[in-house]
């Protein structure tokens, strides 16, 4: 009991500071290191019999998982012990803070609302091939517009309300997990014929991972669309209506309902296109989805991430640490 003030702090603080500071430099971040590990097991693993690569897959998230939580339990189990629980609960914040993105995300994308208004298409282009996969020479103003608004809405599950829900459920170590599993998707999951195989457990797993929150982010994304003064209605139509036209099993939840609630069709030419109206041609459309993502964040955060990590995630980190400490007398 003497430790809550100090856990309560822990997410209050990691996410003052996603919104002050942003990412950390790339040799400094966590989700970086995990990436390397994953990449240096990928580039060791032998292809050509199909039961030895999908074995290698299972492996290249369980040991990353494991080494990161491990690691980061004990450094932390030691500050506490050592420096103190006021210490220990910065260290906390600090790591807990690398494993979500919501400035990121606007960082990464309202530039592009300036570049559109001035009418340098070709500049727009150039900033959201950084975010997404598809070949982004050839689209229009249109589409560009819809690429960088689909990215906040894509993301608002995998990278902010999986990571608040995780660290909800285990603390840190859950955080951990869920980015492992999410970073090594983005890897090796499918991504070409090379990991066909090695990919399937990383990929089966991070839908598993995100098919709970997903779901439930659609009533924290209407509500949000409601305080803001938009169509929440018709956000929640799209999303009964639109959600099943991704690849994916979850990120058709939130961009068809925030695509519906801003009246915009998203739209990727060939693979789909949700929500109602045109594809939109106001750039203004993307600091919409940045503020719906922010709302939503922060009810997240307040009606589950709190409660949720009050109740049962402190207790999974303080018993992670707490272990880890007993090994060493």
């Amino acid at each position: 009991m003497e430790l809550l003030p100090y856990a309560i702090a822990i997410p209050v603080l990691a996410l003052v500071i996603d919104l002050a500071f942003g990412e950390p430099p790339n040799r400094f971040h966590p989700v970086v290191w995990i990436g390397r590990v994953i990449g240096y097991l990928d580039h060791r693993t032998r292809r050509g019999i199909k039961a030895r690569e999908k074995a290698s897959g299972v492996l290249m998230v369980l040991l990353p998982a494991l080494l990161f939580i491990i690691s980061f339990s004990f450094i932390l189990s030691l500050t506490r012990e050592l420096l103190g629980a006021a210490v220990w609960a910065v260290a906390s914040a600090m790591v807990f803070k690398t494993m979500f993105a919501i400035r990121s995300l606007e960082t990464h994308t309202a530039p592009v609302v300036k570049d559109i208004q001035r009418g340098d298409l070709e500049s727009a282009r150039k900033k959201v091939s950084m975010v997404v996969s598809r070949d982004v020479n050839r689209l229009d103003r249109p589409h560009v517009i819809s690429c960088a608004a689909e990215t906040v809405s894509e993301n608002l599950v995998d990278s902010v309300l999986s990571p608040m829900f995780y660290f909800g459920l285990a603390g840190i170590p859950g955080a951990i997990m869920l980015r492992v599993t999410n970073t090594a998707d983005g890897m090796v999951g499918y991504l070409s014929e090379r990991h066909r195989n090695v990919g399937w457990f990383a990929a089966r797993l991070d839908d598993a991972m995100h098919y709970l929150v997903a779901r439930l982010s659609l009533p924290f994304i209407v509500l949000s669309l409601a305080l803001l003064g938009k169509d929440w209605r018709n956000g929640w139509r799209s999303a009964l209506r639109d959600r099943r036209q991704t690849s994916s099993p979850n990120k058709g939840w939130p961009m068809a309902t925030i695509a519906g609630g801003l009246g915009v069709r998203f739209e990727k030419e060939g693979y789909y296109a949700m929500g109602t109206g045109s594809v939109p041609d106001d750039p203004t459309v993307i600091l919409d989805t940045i503020k719906v993502m922010k709302v939503t964040a922060a009810l997240f955060f307040l009606l589950v991430l709190l409660p949720l990590f009050t109740l049962l995630g402190i207790h999974v980190q303080l018993s992670v640490e707490n272990w880890l400490l007993g090994l060493i007398g």
